[in-house]
């Protein structure tokens, strides 16, 4: 169980542990559809190595967790926090439409080991600010692991969380953060004027967070959320995450100015031109994930596997930034790693 600190300490003690890239996963599952244990701890291995990466997030979009059983994901968060053995902290999803059912999780997740829990708005339904209020209300009332929230402009989810509103659940006082991926900077900026001197305002995307430490510095915290390009924009012999996040933390600015164009210019054609049409494409990513050592395999409905074109079109773009060479077809064994 993790050392969970009291509800007055959450927002500060997130702030001081809390550093660098955390880093999605993705679900590798077997022939008949289960979720494979033996190839999600090595997928758990090879992330934490990857440069840059500072903890990790679960049960976001990108590990498919809305087609999974409560127990299929009880039983992931279980397999991941024993695999990390609290070498680095954890962010836990556990976000679902049934309030009642968050609540479950993330007690669950708490008891697992998870460091914090991500709360998503809900994500189907008649949906309030008022009614979304008091679910947040609902939740914090009946757990105590530190948590985020969620505001983004993704089609996908279908509600934003507006500055006003999130600033309206800080009397909820371990709502520790909120990750903000609205593709939008005056969006981002307008949350971190907001809430950002209370509570971490985090973002998945290295422009923001270059925006947020060049214009408010004393309030951007040291670390990324729900990020998956760690995973498909760098390798050991091109860490531009690693080195980003270094420079960055490091106060080397324009040295971070110029290794994110790198990163934006593989990004935009590899999932950007996916997020800004409102979806992940989370079939084409995981397969990418493939050719830098992941297990991938095939996605549940109702994703869909990536169409050859837009594969082939994809893996293009990672041989043309020396990311592969046309020799990884597959997973890499991860004991063979330096």
């Amino acid at each position: 169980m993790m050392n969970t600190p009291a509800r007055s300490d959450a927002r500060a003690w997130v702030r001081s542990r809390f550093r660098g890239y955390f880093t999605v996963l993705y679900t590798p599952f077997d022939v008949d559809g289960g979720i494979d244990e033996r190839a999600l701890r090595r997928n758990v291995e090879l992330t934490l190595s990857l440069p840059g990466v500072g903890g990790l997030s679960v049960h976001t979009i990108h590990q498919e967790f809305w087609t999974m059983t409560a127990a299929e994901r009880c039983r992931l968060t279980d397999v991941v926090l024993e695999t990390v053995a609290g070498r680095v902290p954890v962010i836990v999803g556990v976000s679902d439409t049934s309030a009642r059912q968050v609540v479950a999780l993330a007690r669950h997740a708490q008891q697992a080991g998870a460091d914090a829990v991500m709360v998503w708005p809900p994500y189907y339904g008649v949906r309030t600010g008022d009614g979304v209020k008091a679910f947040y209300e609902y939740v914090g009332e009946r757990i105590d692991a530190p948590m985020f929230a969620y505001s983004t402009t993704l089609t996908e989810l279908g509600f934003y969380l507006t500055p006003e509103m999130v600033e309206a659940l800080l009397p909820i006082e371990h709502l520790c953060g909120v990750q903000n991926t609205t593709l939008n900077v005056a969006a981002y900026a307008a949350m971190m004027e907001r809430v950002g001197d209370r509570i971490s305002v985090a973002t998945s995307l290295e422009e923001y967070f270059l925006f947020g430490r060049t214009s408010f510095p004393e309030r951007t915290p040291d670390f990324l959320t729900g990020c998956s390009r760690p995973l498909l924009v760098q390798s050991r012999a091109r860490p531009h995450c690693g080195d980003f996040i270094a420079a960055v933390l490091g106060g080397d600015l324009a040295r971070a100015s110029r290794l994110l164009r790198t990163i934006i210019g593989i990004a935009d054609k590899l999932q950007t031109k996916y997020f800004a049409q409102g979806f992940h494409h989370v079939g084409l990513f995981k397969q990418l994930s493939t050719h830098l050592g992941l297990a991938g395999g095939p996605v549940r409905p109702p994703a869909s596997a990536p169409k050859a074109e837009e594969l082939q079109a994809a893996l293009a773009v990672m041989r043309d930034a020396g990311l592969i060479d046309g020799s990884i077809d597959g997973p890499i064994d991860i004991e063979g790693q330096a």
